[in-house]
């Protein structure tokens, strides 16, 4: 039940050679709550994860984003990405546009709606990649509509792979009587 906290502290105690005791003196807590720690059961308080971070040699932003992503619930925590740089995983795009999504619905021309759909990066990264899938034009021959729809109803549980988006392109085409 380790958090990502957890585990850096276990491993940074381990590094250093350190009992439980040992490394809990380093910050004055006790070495059950360093067991809590590692374990998972409770994370430190942000002020005393700090002084760890600082320890850890992890900048102050990164540090703060850690302990932030380990507060929240299980299904929010992959929206923080920290591999590769910090970062959040929604696109600029959507800030930078305030919300405004493209209506994909308005282009009729096929070559042109891909080429538009390529080109907004505010579009979850599965969809993206199935919407990239030459197989994907040629089989399903996917709307405007249908994808404004997948990014609205879909998107919002978050990227998805290709193969989630071809179950929800179908199943949406079950509900509006599409045939594939």
């Amino acid at each position: 039940m380790s958090t990502l906290l957890g585990k850096m502290i276990y491993e940074k105690r381990i590094a250093l050679g350190l009992t439980q005791d040992q490394f809990g003196a380093k910050y004055d807590v006790s070495g059950p709550a360093i067991f809590k720690f590692e374990k998972g059961y409770v994370n430190p308080s942000l002020k005393l994860w700090m002084r760890m971070a600082a320890d850890f040699d992890l900048s102050e932003g990164v540090a703060v984003l850690l302990w932030a992503k380990a507060k929240l619930p299980t299904e929010y925590q992959e929206l923080i990405d920290l591999k590769g740089g910090v970062k959040v995983k929604e696109s600029e795009a959507a800030y930078r546009t305030g919300g405004k999504k493209n209506d994909f619905s308005r282009i009729m021309n096929r070559d042109k709606l891909r080429a538009a759909i390529l080109e907004d990066t505010s579009l979850p990264q599965g969809l993206r990649a199935f919407l990239k899938d030459e197989e994907v034009w040629t089989i399903y021959k996917p709307t405007g509509r249908e994808v404004n729809m997948l990014r609205d109803f879909y998107g919002r549980f978050g990227d998805g792979t290709k193969g989630k988006y071809r179950e929800a392109l179908r199943a949406l085409r079950e509900f509006t009587g599409r045939e594939s």
